[in-house]
């Protein structure tokens, strides 16, 4: 009983977390695609902010940036699942185990 309520437990949370994980990602595509269009305006008005040694303008560089964060964090997201996935298994081989110094009677 004790597993299956950890098992729904586990569930419940990756259930969870992929929920707020979708939410975030919506929100993330709104943003980017608020500022590429705001951008857009702003190259038709000729009015770019851009530092002179900046090979591009700060919009383009910060889109870049958050693009690689995002894919840090989905990396990071896999290793935690690949994570959390070993310590299952790892449980689940070693529940019919006993130590040695247990004595059964």
């Amino acid at each position: 009983m004790k597993k299956l309520l950890v098992g729904a437990t586990v569930l419940a949370t990756l259930t969870l977390g992929a929920c707020a994980h979708n939410q975030h990602s919506d929100n993330y595509s709104a943003l980017v695609e608020e500022a590429k269009a705001k951008q857009a305006i702003s190259e038709e008005n000729q009015n770019v902010w851009k530092q002179k040694k900046m090979k591009k303008p700060y919009v383009e560089h910060y889109l870049e940036e958050a693009e690689k964060a995002r894919l840090e964090s989905v990396r990071l997201a896999k290793e935690a699942v690949r994570s959390a996935d070993a310590q299952i298994a790892q449980t689940k081989e070693a529940q019919d185990l006993t130590p040695g110094w247990y004595q059964s009677k």
